[in-house]
């Protein structure tokens, strides 16, 4: 056995293993998500031992799992679409609409399956199947693999770019909640079609060399990160509709409605701005839309409204503006000079010297170290003045 099969059976199992977990997730977060992504997994596992089998020159043994192997490869894409959609989405619901990305896994398997419970007996080697319908087949075949790769994987990227850009309505802490590993594992997926068509294209015997090495590390990197997630929406069914509400695109004309008057619009800004100041809520680095939603008694959406409306921003940007002028603040009093770039990070509600770097040099145009250099210049030079 060479050293590259044993590499693809480790992974192999490790993907089947991955698969396990996702579907029954003994972690309880994400149910519906780890579900389709364990789908996911199982079908890629099968891809991997469909090319063990084909390793081991030993496909004659093994007809009714090389079309097992065969069928699952229909399941792969749409499964982790609908895997990245319910990471992405506070709404928890399983539409039966969804199967309908299945359709071709359906035609394939009602074309299979006489072969599975007949072997040597396929619709492409029947007599009374028309010739025409047997060449329509096996264009469909042919086709709809590669067209779901490409499909599927736009429009997962697109999900999680939209994903990006809605949780900064409800939290102000995207780290944990970003989905940055599905990102990882959506560019990497992205890389093996590339390889494959490199391969189909060239050939490409140093690829093969090492491409089982890359599944291997991809999949230990993805056990890590899968192990690690947390609830992307970890809220009550009630905030899960006002939240599901305020980032649903279908919702957007609700949203520029107006939702107060002009008066009790000015006094919930005055209530949320004194919120801010004398509570000092924004060093909570938690804190997310519902829970201010709750310290204001309004509901997540109106206050999503209020921020929008009031002051032009959203929650994310609205709470971190907060945090950004107690960093300066920090960085300027000489009680803090003893914190680094991370500390004053963490003391201003900051939980991750990344966002930290990028929303203070989005609002003041520098660097933390470089305001603070900045400021190390004004005061030397208004100390030479004196």
């Amino acid at each position: 056995m060479t050293p590259n099969i044993i590499l693809l059976n480790i992974t192999c199992v490790s993907f089947f293993l991955l698969a396990f977990i996702a579907f029954f997730n003994p972690l309880k977060v994400n149910i519906i998500a780890n579900k389709w992504l364990g789908v996911f997994l199982f079908a890629v596992g099968s891809a991997i031992l469909d090319v063990i089998i084909s390793g081991t020159n030993a496909r004659s043994d093994y007809a009714r799992v090389i079309a097992f192997n065969e069928l699952s490869r229909f399941a792969m894409m749409p499964a982790l679409y609908l895997a990245v959609l319910h990471y992405t989405s506070p709404d928890k619901v399983l539409r039966k609409t969804e199967y309908l990305h299945f359709l071709p896994f359906f035609i394939f398997f009602i074309l299979t399956a006489s072969f599975v419970i007949k072997p040597g007996w396929s619709v492409f080697n029947a007599e009374t199947v028309p010739a025409i319908l047997k060449i329509v087949v096996q264009i469909f075949i042919r086709l709809s693999i590669p067209t779901q790769l490409v499909v599927y994987w736009l429009l997962s990227y697109y999900a999680l770019i939209r994903h990006h850009k809605n949780i900064q309505l409800v939290t102000s802490n995207t780290i944990p909640v970003n989905l940055s590993w599905l990102r990882f594992l959506l560019f990497g997926i992205l890389f093996m079609i590339l390889i494959s068509l490199m391969d189909r294209l060239w050939g490409g015997q140093f690829l093969k060399m090492y491409s089982p090495i890359g599944y291997l590390v991809g999949t230990l990197c993805l056990a890590y990160f899968f192990l690690a997630q947390k609830e992307i929406y970890p809220y009550e069914t009630p905030e899960l509709e006002s939240i599901n509400a305020i980032i649903n695109p279908e919702q957007k004309s609700v949203l520029a409605k107006p939702r107060f008057s002009e008066e009790t619009l000015l006094l919930l800004k005055s209530r949320v701005t004194n919120l801010m100041k004398t509570e000092r809520l924004f060093l909570d680095n938690e804190l997310g839309l519902p829970e201010l939603a709750k310290e204001m008694n309004v509901s997540p959406h109106d206050l999503s409204y209020l921020l929008n409306e009031g002051f032009g921003v959203n929650f994310f940007q609205f709470i971190n503006s907060y945090r950004i002028e107690e960093a300066k603040q920090l960085m300027l009093s000489e009680k803090y000079r003893h914190l680094n770039i991370l500390g004053i990070a963490y003391s201003a509600g900051f939980n991750s010297k990344t966002t930290f770097n990028t929303a203070f040099k989005k609002e003041t145009g520098l660097s933390p170290s470089q305001f603070i250099q900045q400021d190390k210049g004004g005061t030397a030079a208004a100390a030479s003045l004196q």
